[in-house]
């Protein structure tokens, strides 16, 4: 049986409650992505956004789980500054050879979503079987619902292919402008 993982760095707990229902959806393992410093209050903020404009690395604890033994990594962060999350840098960077097939997703409250999943993906060195973006206001209003049944039915999707199949050309796409 293929296995998934769902692997998240969450600052306000949006990002979280999104990878936590994906996971169920997906009878799939959890991994938080756990920030060694703290970044609560202005300072914290401050240099979160920093890190992100300037596209550089956090100290992050160890994975938990072991990515190789996993077939699909669906890996999700917020965006800050128009970037990924600098912990979701540091993960990427850190166990990117240990990603055999990914999905990813991005939570954020203005813009930059597309930009921070094509960075994401880059920094991976992989073509995403599926990528979506969403927006805090669908969190907030409920209405996301529809959106992660699509992106776990285009990951589900993948996980019933054998391996050697899935890496092909064929990606399916979800995003959310």
């Amino acid at each position: 049986m293929s296995k998934c993982l769902v692997a998240y760095y969450s600052w306000s707990g949006k990002t979280a409650k999104f990878a936590k229902a994906l996971a169920t959806m997906l009878s799939a393992d959890l991994e938080e992505i756990k920030d060694v410093k703290r970044r609560s209050g202005v300072l914290g903020y401050m240099r979160s956004a920093f890190e992100a404009s300037k596209k550089t690395s956090a100290l992050i604890e160890p994975p938990t789980k072991t990515l190789k033994d996993y077939d699909i990594i669906v890996l999700g962060c917020p965006v800050w500054a128009g970037n990924m999350a600098s912990p979701m840098r540091s993960f990427i960077l850190r166990e990117r050879h240990n990603i055999k097939q990914l999905a990813l997703f991005c939570t954020l409250g203005g813009a930059g979503g597309e930009a921070t999943l094509e960075s994401m993906a880059a920094l991976s060195g992989k073509t995403p079987v599926a990528s979506l973006q969403m927006r805090d206001a669908e969190l907030a209003a409920g209405s996301w619902r529809g959106k992660i049944g699509l992106f776990a039915g285009a990951i589900r999707g993948r996980l019933s292919q054998p391996l050697e199949l899935s890496t092909g050309a064929n990606q399916s796409m979800l995003q959310n402008p």
